[in-house]
């Protein structure tokens, strides 16, 4: 057989191959770029064929979360609480799938916990139960390091005896900035968990250590797309504590 032959039968062999599972791992490819609409389309397609594999359902959510974090208003509620079923739905069908507690976490909280008015305590318990079974699995997942660090940060401001009944009193601050600054070691490029760092240090009391981190976020150059707006938000933040300084 020619050295010709073997390529081309090599390259057939790997266009079927990938072929198969080509919708999920495109999709993953692009999830991974933030390019949430393309991968949701191609993790739909997978589950087409599919319907009821939890390991496409997990994505299908994951990715619906990622477009939700774009929309506004009804938009963003919908695709949440759509993502939200998928993750619920891919749990159900199997337990032992890290990743869709972790996109379970990720989706509940921004519907219905990282606001300054939740009031669904059982939201935050089912959030910080994902996250713990996530964190013992993978203590070095800088997601969940992450949506711990929310947690704490949205959770915290309750008044402790609001708090303490309903099986949160562990909430604190000081946590918030914990798991923030994890975060930022293990995924030192995610913008938006240096972001976190900043205000973390900010909010308990630690203002020069907040602003250095949010003034070498404005100086970056080339910010891929989905940290568009951290440079901006961050000088909105520092705008805010320079006047903040000046009337006192």
């Amino acid at each position: 057989m020619s050295k010709s032959t073997i390529i081309i039968l090599f390259l057939i062999i790997l266009q079927v191959s990938f072929g198969k599972t080509s919708p999920s791992r495109m999709g993953d490819h692009l999830m991974r770029r933030g390019d949430y609409s393309e991968a949701l389309r191609e993790y739909r397609a997978a589950e087409s064929k599919n319907p009821n594999d939890p390991e496409i359902l997990w994505r299908v959510g994951a990715a619906l979360t990622g477009v939700a974090l774009y929309q506004v208003g009804s938009a963003r509620h919908d695709s949440l609480e759509l993502a939200t079923n998928y993750l619920n739905r891919a749990i159900v069908a199997n337990s032992s799938i890290v990743e869709a507690h972790l996109e379970y976490a990720r989706a509940l909280g921004h519907l219905a916990l990282f606001k300054p008015d939740w009031d669904d305590v059982r939201v935050a318990r089912r959030v910080h139960e994902e996250l713990c079974l996530v964190l013992r699995e993978e203590p070095e997942n800088p997601d969940a390091n992450y949506l711990m660090g929310m947690w704490h940060r949205w959770v915290s401001p309750k008044p402790l005896l609001e708090r303490k009944p309903n099986g949160l009193g562990e909430a604190s601050t000081d946590s918030s900035l914990y798991y923030f600054r994890r975060a930022a070691e293990f995924d030192d490029d995610n913008l938006e968990y240096r972001f976190e760092l900043g205000l973390a240090y900010i909010r308990t009391g630690n203002a020069p250590a907040g602003k250095e981190i949010l003034n070498r976020l404005i100086d970056i150059e080339d910010i891929p797309t989905r940290y568009a707006d951290i440079p901006e938000r961050a000088e909105e933040i520092l705008g805010n504590l320079e006047k903040t300084d000046e009337e006192e």
